[in-house]
């Protein structure tokens, strides 16, 4: 089966599924096989509508949003064997958005400090009920006043938050960090024992809020107003002001479902974002030609390295379009 919607795509499909296979394929047709036939197997199930089921009820919920598979894997390492994961890409679009559980948590990047404008967007559209609610976020250079932010939130939309904490990762804004250097860097070799400990607190329920400084509070300020940006929606814009595919695309279409909006179309081969960003840079990290470049928008400077791209190694491209397409 082939996921296409071209006649074009459908024609490529059928003939590379039925050539010899012992008739050497070029890389650039096995990228575009390998791009359309992720999008056949990872189309994702949106769920009904809330958490309906009659049966008992579910012991731990855990909202996720993921761009580059950090907050993903940590969101595993959580939910352990008894977790359920369900991806904000696909549940903003619930009708029903309804949820109950003995614990909910909410595990995501931070961009610019706070949540990403789509995990604000549906913990205001949803209503939550459980015992025990936490938050974690990913970042790779500060957080700040994310732990405070995340508190406030949650009071203006009904819940109690018992535990916020952080995880320091690689870091994947690439106008700013060679991910090359990040993936080198010897804070890594403390995730593991972070997200165990993490963990260890979540499982007994702890009460804890991750202190702001006043340090905190003044590198967030100062971003904030150096950059001009928009303290609650900091990183929302148009795809197309944002970033662009270079003559390397071959229009395999993953940038099409990495999107969490659906920016991204493939037109006479090549790829073309339009639309709504949230500024994750999936499509970035993601593209297997590493053919989609960021546009340098003052104040931000170009990338550092442009051949350095990033995903988390225990999460897969089928991942991250299971967890983001909107096709």
């Amino acid at each position: 089966m082939c996921y296409a919607v071209s006649d074009e795509t459908r024609y490529f499909c059928k003939n590379q599924t039925s050539m010899d296979i012992n008739r050497p394929i070029n890389r650039r047709n096995a990228l575009k096989v390998l791009g359309l036939g992720m999008l056949s197997t990872c189309v994702p199930a949106l769920p009904a509508g809330g958490n309906t089921r009659k049966e008992k009820k579910i012991k731990r919920l855990i909202f996720y949003f993921s761009a580059t598979g950090n907050s993903l894997y940590v969101s595993r390492q959580i939910a352990g064997e008894e977790g359920t994961l369900l991806s904000i890409s696909q549940e903003i679009h619930n009708e029903n958005p309804v949820y109950d559980a003995e614990e909910i948590g909410f595990v995501c990047p931070v961009y610019c400090f706070i949540p990403p404008a789509i995990v604000q967007d549906f913990i205001a559209r949803s209503t939550f009920k459980a015992d025990y609610f936490f938050t974690v976020g990913t970042y790779g250079a500060h957080s700040t006043i994310f732990p405070e932010f995340v508190d406030n939130l949650a009071k203006e939309n009904g819940f109690q938050m018992n535990y916020i904490n952080t995880i320091q990762m690689v870091d994947t804004y690439l106008p700013y960090f060679d991910v090359d250097r990040e993936k080198a860097d010897p804070k890594n070799q403390l995730i593991p024992e972070k997200i165990a400990a993490v963990l260890a607190a979540i499982d007994k329920r702890e009460n804890y809020i991750l202190p702001v400084t006043e340090m905190d509070r003044m590198i967030c300020e100062g971003y904030y107003r150096s950059s001009g940006r928009d303290r609650k929606r900091p990183t929302v814009t148009r795809s197309e002001k944002i970033v662009f595919a270079t003559d390397a695309c071959i229009g395999c279409g993953v940038c099409t479902s990495v999107c969490p909006h659906g920016s991204w179309k493939v037109v006479d081969g090549h790829s073309v974002a339009e639309g709504d960003c949230e500024n994750c840079l999936a499509c970035v990290h993601n593209c297997p030609q590493k053919a989609i470049s960021i546009i340098p928008t003052p104040p931000e400077p170009e990338e550092p390295n442009r051949n350095a791209r990033y995903r988390n190694p225990n999460v897969s491209i089928a991942d991250l379009i299971k967890a983001n397409s909107q096709i």
